[in-house]
């Protein structure tokens, strides 16, 4: 053995120390943006990586799977991204496992007993093709009654298929794109464009109305991050419960549901009134003068907007002082003040902040949006829908009444007996035959919906699915795509291959015209066409993201500030000011306020102390209903108890985690309680997509809920033996009452009151009582109202 002596350890030391020191002499994986995976223990041994476009929700990030052995085992962000930046959220992080989960429906499956009994039978795709096609086919002539509900976040094939046969009969369960309809609907209204993107990296102020930026909204939380680390931005948050944005936020004013509107008005009142205003946009480019303007906003004083919201008044103003002042400044607002009564004109108010400052389209503003109009392959059958889509809240109480007349039911990427208002009405229609003979599912696992299909065609999951879509999340226009890396599991089928297998058996020869549209030999060359179809592509498109995951490449991540760097090193700069061009996309080539005005829920007003306004919210764990049976996430989170505010629990003799009534007008549902002071003291909390009677063992949290169909002989020791938790969580939709706003015609979801009590000696947590006669009474009061 060589000996070393002092001067030569010194000399190793040295040396080792230069190494840790320069990056440039180390390049450990841990220290790596991304790009690479590898065998856990062949350590140089890569797996095979191809693009990925998560869409568990509409923001659309862009990243890649990694894959071994027909398996994927990994995602990630994609560092090239303009928008991911190389991140992605926990929901995109676990999205994978939908592939190999052992709950999963991998045949056609076809009733065989009653409906909802759970009885099936697995039969060939060509059987069902056949039988579709036949019942389709048998009501050509009464093609209306012909229905798709449809629920994702992009349009496809189930919307390409009913506009293929003619069918008008189309609702939603959520709009495509980003926000909410009142959200959409009040942009569009004002600017033209139906989003607008907060400049979060580059602005030094931000009013933050009823967004929980942090946990539902990754780019954006990324942008808010960088923000707040190099920009030092303030962050103010008007939110009724302290979610994790609030909880970051500079200041968090609580504020009495639905109040947000009359605030935003008061404060844009104060900054006219202080001469804070830019006057000279304004004259440019509002359709309203200042003076009228500032005449118009008079009524709204600091001291109404104290008396309706809890807040006081000198806080509004110094909020205002300082927003106005902030150069730049801007505002985002989402389902906290979207989802109450006149959404709509609270959406203008908050927006009408930033107009009167300025703050549209400049740097660390609010931008307007800019993204790749994904076109649909051509030729395209003329579509049937109208400019306003029409959402599904009512569409069981008008078949019950006999004003939708329904034959079929195609079920797309929908759970409505789970997630929507009223989902009791909903389990009661879809289970009598008389008003829907038959019914069609999509989904790749048994759903509370799928229960009550007549025929389940499953769907592949989303990494299985060849897809490309662009979001306006960047102040840079993207496109990302997924190639599989797998092939589907079982005999899953993408509902495009499965809806031109139904066109070609209606119309075998094409002489109905339907069959022309549906000519791609496979969901990659529909991506193809799509690419091909899209305004501001090129030739060399598609090659270009099948290599990077992403068009176009704006250049590196810089490690140390997160901006994005070209070829020579300089930051890529975004365009701003891009209206002056060619002015905004509405009549006046301006921006079109109404006269402002702000209406208070008179059902809110003299509040007994037993009742409260419910608000329902999301987490970072869950996405709707598509995420509870995935298990790393369903691990973190899969309870929900019902936040109450601490001192108000205390009055009422509520104890931490002790059993509660939660009362509507239409029934009763037990839940845990969580004190705390992080909520309004006249709301009471109730996050959704736990709460689960379907959807596989790891969703219902029982290992033994095994079913007929998806039981494939082979044990998963994951679940068996490491889903150590009961708490599948509750869920109130059963007992939501149908409440819509009827500018936007969106569900209220945080419109409802509920009454507190403490359980029933006999209460069970998780029991559910609903009376869907009460339903149907409030409906009736609805629409002759």
């Amino acid at each position: 053995m060589a000996k070393i002596d002092r001067r030569d350890f010194l000399k190793i030391g040295a040396a080792t120390t230069a190494t840790a020191a320069c990056p440039t002499f180390i390049d450990a994986m841990e220290l790596q943006l991304g790009g690479k995976d590898f065998h856990q223990i062949r350590t140089f041994h890569a797996r095979q990586r191809k693009p990925y476009l998560c869409t568990m929700c509409s923001y659309f990030d862009g990243g890649f799977t990694y894959a071994e052995a027909g398996e994927v085992l990994k995602t990630e962000g994609n560092p090239d991204h303009i928008a991911t930046r190389g991140k992605f959220c926990s929901k995109g992080l676990a999205s994978f496992f939908g592939a190999s989960d052992p709950d999963r429906i991998l045949n056609p499956l076809k009733r065989v007993g009653e409906r909802g009994a759970g009885k099936w039978q697995e039969i060939t795709w060509e059987e069902a093709i056949k039988e579709v096609a036949a019942k389709v086919s048998a009501n050509l002539d009464n093609v209306d009654s012909i229905y798709l509900n449809e629920g994702g976040f992009k349009d496809g094939g189930a919307i390409r298929f009913m506009n293929t046969i003619g069918s008008h009969s189309i609702i939603r369960s959520r709009l495509p794109s980003i926000g909410t309809a009142p959200k959409q609907i009040a942009l569009e209204q004002v600017t033209g464009a139906k989003f607008m993107l907060p400049d979060l990296e580059h602005t030094k102020y931000v009013l933050n109305f009823g967004a929980n930026i942090l946990e539902t909204a990754m780019p954006l939380a990324q942008r808010l991050t960088d923000g707040i680390v190099n920009n030092r931005l303030k962050l103010v948050t008007l939110d009724v419960r302290m979610s994790n944005t609030a909880g970051r936020s500079d200041e968090w004013l609580p504020v009495f549901p639905g109040s947000d509107g009359i605030i935003a008005l008061a404060m844009a009142n104060i900054i006219m009134q202080k001469g804070l205003a830019d006057t000279s946009f304004i004259s440019n480019w509002i359709n309203y003068s200042a003076e009228d303007l500032a005449k118009d906003l008079e009524q709204f004083t600091p001291e109404m907007a104290e008396k309706a919201s809890g807040i006081a008044a000198k806080t509004i103003i110094n909020i205002a002082v300082e927003f106005a002042k902030s150069k730049p400044a801007t505002i985002f607002s989402h389902n906290g003040l979207s989802w109450h009564k006149n959404g709509i004109s609270s959406e203008k108010a908050c927006l009408l902040l930033a107009m009167i400052t300025g703050n549209i389209d400049n740097e660390g503003g609010i931008c307007l949006p800019r993204q790749f109009n994904v076109a649909e392959p051509q030729p395209a059958p003329k579509s049937t829908e109208g400019i306003t889509k029409t959402l599904n809240y009512s569409f069981p109480f008008e078949v019950n009444d006999g004003k939708r007349k329904v034959q079929i039911l195609f079920n797309h990427m929908s759970n409505p007996v789970y997630s929507a208002p009223a989902a009791s009405v909903w389990r009661e229609i879809l289970q009598d035959e008389k008003l829907i003979p038959y019914i069609v599912d999509f989904s790749p696992f048994m759903s509370e919906t799928s229960e009550l299909a007549d025929l389940i065609l499953p769907d592949v999951v989303d990494v299985e699915r060849d897809n490309v879509a662009s979001s306006p999340t960047a102040l840079w226009p993207w496109l990302t795509m997924t190639i599989p890396n797998i092939e589907p599991l079982g005999k899953a089928q993408d509902v495009r291959m499965s809806m031109k297998q139904i066109v070609e058996a209606i119309d075998p020869t094409g002489e109905k015209g339907m069959k022309q549209y549906w000519t791609f030999t496979s969901t990659k060359q529909w991506v193809k066409d799509e690419i091909k179809a899209t305004p501001d592509t090129d030739k060399k498109t598609y090659k270009r993201l099948k290599s990077k995951g992403v068009w176009p490449n704006y250049g590196k991540i810089d490690s140390t500030d997160r901006k994005i760097l070209d070829k020579k090193g300089k930051a890529v700069l975004a365009k701003y000011d891009t209206y002056k061009e060619t002015g905004f996309n509405t009549p006046s080539k301006k921006m079109e306020f109404q006269t402002p005005y702000w209406v208070a829920n008179p059902r809110h007003q003299n509040l007994n102390p037993t009742e409260f306004i419910l608000t329902t919210f999301k987490v970072a764990y869950q996405t709707l209903s598509m995420t509870s049976n995935l298990k790393y996430i369903a691990e973190m989170y899969h309870s929900n108890p019902m936040w109450i505010n601490k001192n108000i629990a205390k009055e009422l003799g509520i104890r931490d985690n002790s059993l509660v009534r939660v009362t509507t007008e239409v029934g009763h549902m037990v839940t845990k309680a969580f004190l705390t002071q992080g909520i309004h003291p006249q709301v009471v909390g109730i996050s959704t997509s736990v709460g689960r009677s379907s959807y596989g063992r790891v969703a219902q949290a029982n290992p033994n809920a095994h079913t007929q169909f998806t039981k494939r002989g082979k044990e998963d020791p994951d679940i068996d033996d490491n889903l150590w938790w009961r708490d599948a969580g509750t869920n109130p939709n059963d007992i939501i009452p149908l409440a819509l706003d009827p500018e936007s015609g969106i569900q209220t979801w945080n419109d409802t009151v509920v009454t507190i009590s403490i359980a029933e000696p006999d209460d069970k947590y998780g029991d559910i009582q609903v009376d869907n006669a009460k339903h149907f009474a409030i409906y009736k009061t609805l629409i002759n109202s």
